[in-house]
């Protein structure tokens, strides 16, 4: 398994939170429109613990990996990795991708 850095953790966050909210939406519009609502109501859940989940991996992987300080000044996750870290000012590099790896 590859280590998690922000910049990972920020993809991974990003998806989880669109899919999060995608699938809970669904599940309210399906709800509505006479679909058994045991099955919309377990989507909406779905839909919520992936949200969740995808603001725990913001909220503990978006961190500099020269000082361990948050990469968000507030507590809204940042959509995009900013080039230099607020707290200690290093540069911020996406890590290089080998030419072996697919």
């Amino acid at each position: 398994m590859k280590k998690m850095d922000c910049f990972r953790a920020c993809r991974y966050s990003n998806r989880m939170v669109i899919v999060g909210v995608a699938a809970a939406v669904i599940g309210c519009v399906l709800g509505t429109a006479g679909v058994p609502r045991l099955l919309a109501g377990i989507l909406v859940i779905a839909g919520f613990a992936v949200l969740l989940a995808g603001f725990v991996i913001g909220y503990r992987f978006l961190v500099c990996p020269h000082c361990g300080e948050p990469l968000y000044d507030s507590v809204r996750l940042p959509d995009h990795i900013p080039s230099y870290c607020p707290s200690c000012g290093a540069k911020l590099e996406p890590p290089m991708r080998r030419s072996d790896e697919k």
